[in-house]
C-alpha cells in the first residue's frame, strides 16, 4: 500500500514537471547535447550525418525560444534593442546556422552551453521535485556531485565557448569565404555576433584580447617572427585598425 502511495506521488510530480515551460527547455538542450555528441562521432569517423547536426540545432531553437519568450515576451514591434538580450542573439544565431550548410564548430558553443544548462537543471528541479532527498538518501550525493563538478568547470567552459567563437570559428569562416565554400554572408552576421558579444560577455572581451596580443607577438615588430615579411606585418595592422573601428562603432556596452 505505502509503495502504491509513493508511485502515485511520483507520477503527480513527474506531471507537474512536464506542465512547466522550463520542463522543454531543458529538453531542448537534451537534444543539442545529444544530437551534437552523435554529429561529433559521425564526423570524426568521415561518416557525417548532418541529420544529427540540424536536430541540435532544433534543440537550440527550442530552448532559447522557449527562454527568450519567458524573458521579453512576444514584442509589440521589432527594434533593435531586442539584440542586446543574449538569448535573443543565441537564438537568431541558431536559426541561420539551422537554414545553412553544416560548419561543425558552430556547434561547440551551444554543445558547452547546453550541457551545463541540463545539468544544472537535473540538479536544480528534476532529482529534488522526482527523488526528495528525505526519501532517497542517495539522491543528496548525486546532487552534491553534479554541484561539485558545474561549480568547478562553468569557468573554463565558459571561455572554451568564448574562444571556440573568436580563435576557432571566425578564421574558419574567413578561411571558407577564401576558398569559396563559406558565404561571405555568414562570415558578416557572426563577426556581428562576436562585435555584441564583446560588449556584453567578459569572457569574449578576454578571448579577443589574448587573440590580439598573441597575433600582435607574431606579426609586429620588434617581436615578430623572424620569418614574418614586412607587407604581412603591416596588413595586420591596416586589419587590426579596420576591425577596431569596426567593434567600436557599436558604441559603448549596454546595460545589463
Amino acid at each position: 500500500m505505502d509503495e502504491t502511495i509513493l508511485q502515485q506521488s511520483l507520477l503527480d510530480r513527474s506531471k507537474q514537471l512536464i506542465k512547466h515551460p522550463q520542463f522543454y527547455w531543458w529538453c531542448g538542450h537534451v537534444g543539442v547535447v545529444c544530437n551534437s555528441l552523435l554529429y561529433f562521432t559521425s564526423v570524426s569517423s568521415f561518416h557525417s550525418d548532418s541529420v544529427y547536426y540540424y536536430r541540435a540545432y532544433l534543440g537550440a531553437l527550442l530552448s532559447y525560444g522557449i527562454v527568450s519568450y519567458k524573458s521579453i515576451g512576444l514584442p509589440k514591434r521589432w527594434h533593435l534593442d531586442l539584440f542586446r538580450n543574449e538569448n535573443i542573439q543565441y537564438l537568431a544565431l541558431a536559426f541561420y546556422w539551422y537554414s545553412y550548410q553544416p560548419v561543425t564548430v558552430t556547434l561547440v558553443p551551444y554543445f558547452v552551453f547546453s550541457l551545463f544548462h541540463a545539468f544544472g537543471y537535473i540538479q536544480s528541479t528534476i532529482i529534488p521535485v522526482l527523488f526528495p532527498s528525505d526519501q532517497n538518501p542517495l539522491m543528496g550525493q548525486v546532487l552534491n556531485t553534479i554541484k561539485s563538478y558545474t561549480d568547478q568547470y562553468h569557468e573554463p567552459a565558459m571561455q572554451l565557448a568564448a574562444h571556440t567563437e573568436v580563435i576557432v570559428i571566425i578564421p574558419r569562416l574567413l578561411l571558407g569565404v577564401l576558398l569559396f565554400r563559406t558565404s561571405i554572408l555568414a562570415l558578416i552576421i557572426f563577426s556581428h555576433f562576436v562585435r555584441l558579444r564583446y560588449y556584453l560577455s567578459p569572457h569574449t572581451q578576454q578571448a579577443v584580447l589574448q587573440s590580439t596580443m598573441s597575433l600582435d607577438h607574431w606579426l609586429l615588430p620588434p617581436t615578430n617572427h623572424p620569418r614574418v615579411p614586412p607587407w604581412l606585418s603591416k596588413v595586420y595592422l591596416n586589419l587590426r585598425g579596420m576591425l577596431a573601428r569596426y567593434g567600436s562603432a557599436t558604441g559603448s556596452a549596454p546595460s545589463s
